[in-house]
């Protein structure tokens, strides 16, 4: 059905339906009368074609007699509940309304398909990640155009007030050292003496303001600046240049001893990619990864991204520069074949609860679903917990 918005439509003056109650009986059996015609011809307004219904016709139609459809019409126009277009056609406001809903509701589903569309083409064309959402598009389309309006700013406002803040970006006052100041004679006495930032806003002539375009001067070369610090102390931290060969064969071992997603490989390579870059080497990173995957292991826990090595990683590199034991301690004493059964059959609950809880990402929901799951995968029917399977292999006569 075709949009039809009568001339006389006003969408801010819609009675609400609550008021109908305070209208006496028959005006209100004279509307619900005029509403079902209108719903059963799936129509807002009482007209065939481009004519008018005269009020004998809307009587036939909403089954009314016509001298009390013609004595009720007037109060239910005073009251907006029933209308005359422009051609004094009779229409519902409130059936025009829930049209234009639909109508807004349908032109809303249409851009969130195309928006899926556009997305879907872009992440193909490897634009995006494979496990982006269309949120990720979006994000980018605020951001090029400077984020959102603040509140009370119109579209229009928000892009004149970005276009003025870029040029002021653009044509800063540049502050520039100048020795000296008010206690300039005993400051000379220190061996490096220190720069007063002046600028034209402090009430006084100094001759030394500069206004300089940014976007002109951005390829000035760093060696014709002068610095208030002494060359000794500007000192960067060396950067190594490491093999992508290196980089990869690190991420597939930190992929498998910290038993991470294939999802996470590209954030396994620019974290270890940075560490080894610092001069942190191979061994010590996956055995930093090692160590902490086998104390999370111990706790029934398991690492799901990259980012749970970081800090353990500079921890573990900090104890080796100073000198502190970073071996892993070993076992005091041989562990019992039903320890070792116990452990194993844990290691292999873990995979299988991490990689439930990869597809559910409810805890709860795997959590139920563990007695089914243990009894799928051979373990043994005991709550998922290091304890418990250390309880179940345990010998009964060490229990006791």
């Amino acid at each position: 059905m075709m949009l039809q918005i009568p001339a006389t439509f006003d969408r801010d003056d819609v009675p609400s339906m609550a008021f109908l109650k305070v209208l006496p009986a028959e005006l209100r059996g004279v509307f619900h009368s005029l509403m079902d015609a209108l719903k059963s011809a799936r129509e807002v307004v009482f007209r065939v074609g481009g004519r008018a219904l005269d009020d004998v016709q809307v009587a036939q139609m909403a089954c009314e007699n016509v001298e009390v459809l013609r004595r009720n019409l007037p109060e239910l126009e005073f009251t907006r509940f029933i209308l005359r277009d422009e051609d004094g056609a009779l229409y519902s406001p409130h059936l025009v309304e829930r049209q234009i809903r639909r109508a807004e509701r349908a032109a809303v589903r249409a851009e969130q398909q195309r928006r899926l569309e556009e997305f879907q083409a872009r992440q193909e064309a490897g634009e995006f990640a494979p496990g982006a959402s269309v949120k990720a598009m979006t994000s980018r389309t605020n951001a090029l155009r400077g984020g959102r309006p603040r509140k009370g700013e119109t579209a229009e406002q928000a892009r004149e007030r970005r276009e003025r803040e870029a040029n002021q970006q653009r044509e800063m006052r540049l502050l520039t050292p100048v020795t000296g100041g008010r206690n300039s004679e005993t400051e000379n006495q220190n061996q490096f003496s220190k720069g007063v930032l002046v600028s034209g806003d402090l009430g006084f002539e100094t001759g030394l303001e500069v206004s300089v375009d940014l976007e002109s001067e951005k390829d000035i070369s760093p060696s014709n600046s002068k610095s208030t610090k002494p060359a000794e102390t500007q000192t960067d931290k060396p950067v190594l240049e490491i093999s992508e060969s290196l980089i990869s064969q690190t991420v597939a071992r930190v992929l498998k001893i910290g038993r991470l997603p294939d999802g996470q490989a590209g954030f396994a390579k620019s974290i270890c990619g940075r560490f080894l870059r610092q001069g942190l080497p191979a061994d010590v990173l996956v055995e930093a990864v090692k160590q902490h995957t086998e104390k999370m292991a111990l706790n029934g826990d398991a690492a799901n991204k990259m980012g749970a090595f970081c800090k353990p990683i500079e921890r573990f590199w900090a104890d080796h520069q100073a000198g502190v034991s970073t071996a892993p301690e070993p076992e005091p004493v041989p562990l019992e074949d039903w320890e070792e059964q116990a452990r194993a059959a844990f290691a292999r609950a873990q995979e299988v609860w991490n990689k439930a809880f990869r597809e559910k990402r409810d805890f709860s929901a795997v959590q139920r679903a563990w007695p089914d799951l243990a009894q799928a995968h051979d373990l043994p029917p005991c709550p998922y917990d290091r304890a418990a399977y250390l309880d179940w292999y345990r010998p009964q006569e060490q229990a006791a």
